[in-house]
């Protein structure tokens, strides 16, 4: 997955967030983002850098959780 970027997902990420995201890609297991080195997604339950939910829905709740770290 290296580098894949998905639009249909990106488009629900606000502009101030966008430098963030490593990957974005819907698979049969869900939605995914890979945030890059230096933030976090907190709204998952520790620290990290991955995003992954089953519907968009859920998806565009943790986005409002990625921030830059620092």
């Amino acid at each position: 997955m290296s580098g894949t970027i998905d639009n249909g997902i990106m488009k629900y990420v606000p502009k101030s967030k966008r430098d963030g995201i490593a990957q974005a890609w819907r698979d049969s297991d869900g939605y995914w983002i890979m945030l890059k080195d230096g933030w976090n997604a907190d709204g998952m339950d520790f620290d990290c850098q991955t995003i992954h939910e089953d519907t968009i829905k859920d998806l565009r709740y943790q986005i409002g959780f990625i921030r830059k770290v620092g």
